[in-house]
């Protein structure tokens, strides 16, 4: 008989309950070329912007099972020189604090007062 252990379709709402009522808010953006990662050089921004971190708009959204995936949606305006954003996270604190997620994509160039709306979805799973 085989051990098997799983997060329940329920279970998968619940984790994200948390996540929606937690510190993990705080959206900021970068100019870095590392690709990221779950831990080491990857796991936080490069290179921050110098703007301030934005806090993002938490909810819980259905990707394949019922409230399984955690959304944050946050703005942030280009105060200072223009730049090539490649690269944004989630972290727990508006001025440090740890990363929960971090994603790199081709760049978006703004310029000053230019601002970027970011939706990031992390998807909570079984496997």
């Amino acid at each position: 008989m085989a051990n098997v252990s799983i997060v329940t379709d329920v279970g998968l709402g619940n984790i994200t309950t948390l996540l929606a009522a937690s510190i993990y808010k705080w959206v900021a953006w970068g100019i870095g070329a590392t690709e990221a990662s779950a831990s080491g050089a990857g796991a936080d921004l490069v290179s921050e912007g110098a703007e301030d971190r934005t806090e993002g708009t938490q909810s819980q959204q259905t990707t394949t099972t019922t409230d399984d995936t955690y959304r944050v949606v946050g703005a942030i305006t280009c105060t200072g020189a223009g730049k090539a954003i490649t690269e944004v996270t989630i972290m727990s604190d508006e001025t440090a604090g740890t990363c929960f997620m971090r994603a790199n994509f081709d760049a978006i160039n703004v310029a000053i007062s230019d601002s970027v709306q970011f939706t990031i979805n992390s998807k909570v799973d079984q496997n």
